[in-house]
């Protein structure tokens, strides 16, 4: 009997006694059932070889929880990686960005209210690299004819600088020179408290602000009276309008300058007027500010240039995760080992992967180590992330990593591989039944139609492991977002290969006859 008989045989039994294994997504077996009184539970573990490698993501999207700005060194690929952004602002509804135009004291030569001074102020809560390094940032205006779209996908290596307002692509309006060290204290640019984060703070034409306190006085009088459902104006209404018809936001480019990049967490802009305010009845004339802030209901987009890393996926000696480059660990899973016939059967409790991670050397010191991955299935990565979904414990599994195992931990993946083995038995058992129009297959048949669409789907089997940072209601402790890592974050995973595959340990369930006393 040749090999491809032997694979018919097996592949066919396997298939044909399919509808007898049962797989609890639990870690318990109460979906069994109390056994009768002559039965009883046994349990087993079986490990079977799971194998790996590094691959590099198609697309990465660039929407996070936080922007990087900077250029630093990276020894794992000999090459250089620069982080900017693009940010626009965003309108809180119903609210009332300045006071009445006649208390603004500031005013222009034409006796119109006016700004005293504008701040574009980055506040960043991590750096990576020499807090010594002087960086030069530029400052570039969006354009509001061309906007960053709120229901567009953005990625890492997206052109950001096709938004910028024509005439003004070579024509910064502002420049900062900046080290990590650069610090303004509490929120209020005018006031200097202790305990803040520390901020990169960039002076601004006094027309960027001029123009929004204008517009805001237009869009006052001109719905002077009327109901919010009544306006004719809508600029100050909601950040669609905003966007398009005040402000559309600022490009971001490090222009000179290596060896630093910060995590810019809040950025915001600063309008520093003087107003009249009463005060035990007395008329005082004050410092005042309006701000504007970036927040996740608007865009912030990251775009990053980086090294080759073709290097790092044919290294053999491991398997990679790097940030913000893309790299990942794929994983093949033993699929027609976990359902052999040999637990026709058993009912599967439990499936445990961990990935072990091997130490940090000196290379890379710059960078941190990923602190959760995803865990999902190959075909499924792009439409994950652009459909802003987060795991369901089904085909999309969290780790967070384990200091003190050096691993990441799948605790219970089962479901997982019941959805792989049930898509393929099912896709053959349609192909049979509908297209080669067979009512009653034989085992040769079965197997020979699994091996042509196993050829056909070599990913079938396949997940990915992707460094990712969540976002976590409080309330609930349950995860409500998920976005690629972007921060500079590396590590090395233990390899599975044929010599020295990572093993998987999958728990069984089954009911077993005992003799009774009569």
């Amino acid at each position: 009997m040749n090999k491809f008989n032997i694979y018919i045989k097996g592949v066919a039994s396997l298939l044909i006694s399919a509808t007898l294994l049962l797989v609890s997504c639990t870690e318990h077996t109460g979906s069994l059932g109390i056994p009768p009184a002559n039965e009883s539970l046994e349990t087993s573990v079986a490990i079977y070889d799971v194998y790996s490698s590094s691959m590099k993501l198609d697309t990465i999207k660039a929407r996070s929880i936080a922007s990087y700005l900077g250029s630093i060194y990276d020894p794992e690929t000999n090459g250089k990686i620069t982080g900017n952004f693009a940010t626009q602002f965003a309108i809180m509804e119903d609210l009332k960005y300045f006071p009445p135009a006649d208390s603004i004291t500031s005013r222009d030569a034409e006796g119109n209210p006016c700004c005293d001074s504008v701040l574009l102020q980055l506040n960043f809560d991590t750096y990576f690299g020499d807090v010594n390094t002087p960086l030069k940032i530029a400052i570039y205006p969006l354009d509001a004819n061309n906007p960053l779209c709120e229901d567009s996908v953005y990625y890492i290596n997206t052109d950001l600088k096709k938004y910028i307002r024509p005439g003004y692509e070579n024509k910064p309006i502002a420049t900062k020179v900046f080290t990590a060290w650069d610090r303004i204290h509490g929120s209020d640019p005018s006031v200097t408290t202790e305990g803040s984060y520390p901020s990169i703070r960039i002076p601004m034409p006094l027309s960027e602000g001029n123009s929004i306190m204008s517009k805001y006085f237009e869009y006052v009088e001109d719905n002077k009276g009327l109901s919010p459902d009544k306006h004719v104006n809508h600029n100050f209404d909601d950040s669609y309008h905003f966007i398009r018809n005040v402000m559309p936001g600022y490009y971001a480019e490090i222009i000179n300058g290596e060896g630093v990049m910060v995590r810019v967490f809040v950025d915001a802009l600063y309008l520093i007027y003087n107003a009249r305010v009463f005060n035990d009845s007395i008329v005082e004339d004050v410092p005042s500010y309006t701000v504007f802030a970036g927040t996740p209901e608007v865009v912030q987009s990251c775009q990053f240039s980086q090294s080759d890393v073709n290097e790092l996926l044919q290294d053999e000696s491991c398997t990679w995760l790097k940030t913000p480059a893309g790299v990942c660990t794929e994983i093949s899973l033993p699929i027609d080992d976990i359902f052999s016939t040999d637990h026709v059967n058993d009912s599967i409790s439990r499936i445990e992967l961990k990935m072990s991670r091997y130490n940090k050397t000196q290379t890379g010191e710059h960078f941190g180590i990923p602190r959760k991955l995803l865990m999902v299935r190959k075909s499924e990565v792009n439409r994950f992330f652009t459909n802003n979904k987060t795991p369901d414990g089904y085909t999309s599994y969290l780790a967070s990593f384990e200091p003190a195992y050096n691993t990441y931990s799948f605790s219970n993946i089962g479901q997982m591989a019941m959805f792989m083995y049930k898509e393929r038995l099912n896709a053959v058992n349609d192909y049979i039944k509908n297209v080669l129009k067979i009512e009653n297959p034989t085992e040769a048949q079965i197997a020979e139609e699994t091996h042509e669409w196993t050829k056909r789907n070599p990913d079938w089997n396949k997940c990915c492991l992707v460094p990712v940072e969540t976002t976590v209601d409080p309330s609930t402790e349950t995860v409500t977002s998920v976005s690629h890592e972007l921060s500079l974050t590396s590590a090395k995973l233990v390899k599975g290969t044929k010599d020295n595959p990572i093993k998987i340990q999958v728990y069984y369930t089954r009911v077993a006859s005992t003799p009774t006393n009569d």
